[in-house]
């Protein structure tokens, strides 16, 4: 008995000594996928932000410019010929997390005489050529020194790959060109509707 008992506690010792097998590590992976959506946002509010000589800020209300006749034509009708620069530059807040498209569209092709569009009587003029530029603050992304040549006429800028805008202010430039008309100018209003679009492809 006392045999018996020394073996079984030899036996018991030896298992306890005996190294655990070694288990080979395992690892794995789950993926994690957003995404966050494209957009890009134009100010819904503009204001004056600078201008030439002879254009103040109390000339922009809303989004219009309203443009003093002593600019446009002198008491005989004829057009202001000049060098010295008509122009207001307009801000507003707007956001852009993608490359994105801005399109100008002059829905006149510059100011015209809209009164006398269907039937202009012969030698006088009816149109002043405009130059619009559209881009984000600061930077040369956008349109510049564009002039319409014909009403609906439009121009576009392609982002491409460069680093999206953020937040950022919005930048509209209008100008009037100056150059002498061979004819008087028609008497009344003369307008154009500049239309900003920004798309994201």
């Amino acid at each position: 008995m006392k045999s018996m008992l020394s073996i079984l506690g030899t036996a018991a010792l030896a298992t306890l000594a005996t190294p655990a097998l070694a288990q080979s590590a395992q690892t794995q992976s789950v993926d994690i996928i957003g995404t966050a959506e494209a957009f890009c946002t134009l100010p819904t509010t503009w204001q004056y932000a600078s201008s030439t000589t002879g254009v103040s800020s109390s000339q922009f209300q809303g989004n219009t410019w309203t443009i003093p006749s002593a600019l446009i034509a002198n008491s005989s009708g004829m057009a202001i010929a000049s060098n010295a620069e008509v122009a207001i530059r307009v801000r507003g807040q707007g956001a852009c997390n993608t490359t994105h498209n801005i399109t100008l569209q002059s829905t006149n092709g510059g100011l015209a005489h809209l009164a006398s569009a269907s039937n202009p009587p012969a030698g006088f003029a009816r149109n002043r050529r405009m130059e619009y530029q559209a881009n984000w603050r600061d930077t040369n992304w956008g349109i510049f020194g564009w002039v319409p040549t014909a009403a609906g006429s439009s121009n576009s800028y392609n982002h491409g790959s460069t680093q999206a805008p953020g937040l950022r202010d919005f930048d509209v430039r209008m100008e009037v060109f100056r150059d002498a008309t061979a004819a008087p100018m028609l008497a009344g209003a003369y307008s154009d509707n500049l239309v900003i679009t920004i798309t994201v492809p």
